[in-house]
């Protein structure tokens, strides 16, 4: 009644995962949650001014932090992974943002907008401002992140 010994010929899978594919895998995680609280937020920015988070966002924002909880755990370090989602929605915000800041911004109750009348979101000057803030704390993160990594890099996997 022991276990059944394998058929001839037979070679035996090690279904475990490279930890390195993991870690690949949840920086994907990072970045596909990022994209998800930049599309919630893409709505936050109107003429009318900046909008309150919609659930979108929190979900995302419940997730990066769940996310960034468990890779921490799994990786022995604090933060792990977080830069890449925080880096994606900072680019991102950034670039719609720098195409923005020249232009008029919408004064309270403006009239409609027409091809006779443009107007934008009138923060984008200091939404550029905190997305390039938000990058370099990113930059930071994914220093301290491959600091964290490297020395596994020289170990053979287990």
């Amino acid at each position: 009644m022991g276990a059944a010994a394998p058929a001839e010929g037979h070679v035996p899978i090690d279904t475990r995962l490279n930890p390195w594919v993991l870690i690949a895998l949840r920086r994907v995680l990072q970045l596909v949650l990022g994209l998800i609280v930049l599309y919630g937020s893409l709505g936050m920015f109107t003429s009318a001014g900046l909008r309150e988070p919609n659930a979108l966002v929190w979900a995302g924002l419940v997730a990066i932090g769940l996310l960034t909880a468990s890779t921490s755990r799994a990786e022995g370090h604090l933060l792990a992974g977080l830069w890449v989602s925080t880096m994606t929605v900072a680019v991102a915000i950034a670039l719609l943002s720098v195409g923005h800041v020249s232009d008029p911004p919408c004064p309270p109750d403006h009239p409609p907008i027409t091809s006779s009348y443009y107007c934008v979101f009138p923060g984008y000057p200091g939404l550029l401002a905190f997305s390039l803030a938000l990058m370099a704390a990113a930059a930071v993160l994914a220093v301290m992140d491959f600091r964290a990594l490297l020395p596994r890099a020289g170990r053979a996997p287990a």
